[in-house]
């Protein structure tokens, strides 16, 4: 996938970006995503490539598939269940799909991750429910070790007519390195809460809606080195010990302090699990 170009931005795509994300399950036509899109089918598919760098089919398959390897990964889940809950009309097709990137099957992939030693307890949090709220956001693409620390930068760079006072910081990494297996497919967007009474007047600028719901709340404080050890944790056990479904919407994290506390401090961050 490629990163956001802030010149390049273009609220249409984006908007299926996210029906594609948050609805896997469901069907997807290229017909009601360009409608969706404001653009003719063949328009729509050609914009969509040169947008994303990916066919419209080809990524959503991707999506299907790593979230599908999500599940069986981290719930265990049947791999009949799956497929249907990420949008597969059979377990045929998933398998031809999922073999195309894992080069195994969904049983051998689950297979892998089924003696599960519990060496942590799940850390404490609380159920919350969160409105869809919308912010200004950067993405870019790659290892996050790389986009991290880009996106934010370009946050710094590119964002000053947003008023630089006190600043609420979001961040959102859609993706599982080990699951995503091409690191040109991770992506990482770094945001800035979207507050209509400060930020009304202020266009041209990326924003985004993210989607509200139920989710678990885990707070954390720490270095950002720690933050990705208590994330594994949280993955390791939440989805084992509690009675939740893996959602399809990505997880985010709310940070209570500057971007380079979170760089190169020390973080207090509240980490959103969405939960089915």
């Amino acid at each position: 996938m490629k990163s956001l170009n802030l010149s390049s931005y273009n609220p249409h795509i984006e908007r299926v970006l996210d029906e594609i994300e948050c609805k896997l399950g469901h069907s997807l036509s290229i017909e009601k995503l360009a409608y969706l899109a404001g653009y003719s089918p063949f328009h729509f598919q050609r914009l969509f490539k040169e947008y994303v760098g990916e066919c419209v089919h080809h990524y959503i398959k991707r999506l299907r598939v790593e979230k599908t390897a999500l599940m069986l990964k981290y719930q265990y889940n049947n791999v009949t269940d799956s497929a249907i809950r990420t949008g597969f009309n059979s377990n045929t097709s998933l398998t031809r799909a999922f073999k195309s990137i894992y080069n195994c099957s969904p049983k051998e992939y689950k297979d892998q991750f089924r003696v599960f030693n519990k060496n942590f307890d799940t850390p404490s949090f609380e159920i919350v429910n969160i409105a869809d709220f919308k912010v200004f956001f950067v993405r870019v693409c790659g290892d996050y070790n790389y986009s991290e620390e880009a996106s934010w930068i370009e946050i710094e760079n590119k964002f000053h007519r947003v008023p630089q006072n006190d600043l609420q910081y979001i961040s959102i990494c859609y993706n599982e390195p080990s699951i995503t297996l091409k690191k040109t497919n991770l992506r990482y967007e770094a945001c800035i809460l979207y507050e209509k009474n400060k930020h009304s007047h202020i266009s041209g600028l990326p924003i985004k809606t993210i989607r509200g719901g139920n989710y678990a709340k885990f707070s954390f404080s720490g270095t950002l080195d720690e933050f990705d050890n208590f994330f594994n944790v949280v993955f390791d056990t939440f989805y084992h010990d509690k009675n939740y479904q893996i959602s399809l919407k990505p997880s985010f994290q709310l940070h209570h302090n500057s971007y380079k506390d979170l760089l190169f401090g020390r973080t207090t961050t509240d980490l959103f699990i969405p939960i089915d």
